[in-house]
């Protein structure tokens, strides 16, 4: 078992950095929190290549938020891998009361990336740490029961 490993981090660079080693180093499942994911590097080709890869092994993704309009509009290279992995990759809306205003990706429920609030860039990369992860995790799951889906994998239309 790895000994647990606490980064801090304080620029986007390195928050980047953190994102994409943590995905590389998913087996299961990645579930992803933010209100809208416009400042996380998964429209980058580092976090498609890392999204793809990930997928590639089988993991699935949960990605969590209160606004898709982002998502919608600017998010082709994560559409397009919803699209190809419609059964690996959900994305679900929270409710209208419920705000929760950190960002965080949780890797297998060991690994973390947190920032305790979207309008700043410092936060913390954990590594190899499930008691560290546990609450998040539990915390995430709740958020993603009270949630609805959003963003349809396909467009209908006439």
């Amino acid at each position: 078992m790895r000994e647990a490993i606490t980064t801090p981090f304080r620029h986007r660079s390195e928050m980047r950095d953190a994102v994409i080693d943590a995905l590389a180093q998913c087996r299961h499942r990645a579930d992803l929190l933010d209100a809208r994911f416009d400042d996380w590097p998964l429209e980058s080709a580092q976090g498609e290549a890392a999204l793809r890869a990930l997928l590639a092994r089988g993991a699935r993704v949960r990605l969590l938020l209160t606004n898709a309009e982002w998502l919608e509009r600017r998010a082709a290279r994560l559409r397009g891998l919803r699209r190809e992995h419609a059964a690996q990759v959900a994305i679900r809306q929270l409710p209208e009361g419920l705000r929760l205003f950190d960002c965080l990706l949780l890797v297998d429920g060991q690994h973390m990336v947190r920032r305790p609030h979207r309008d700043a860039m410092r936060g913390v990369y954990v590594q190899a740490s499930p008691s560290r992860c546990e609450p998040y995790c539990a915390r995430f799951e709740a958020a993603w029961q009270e949630s609805c889906d959003c963003l349809p994998a396909t467009t209908l239309g006439l």
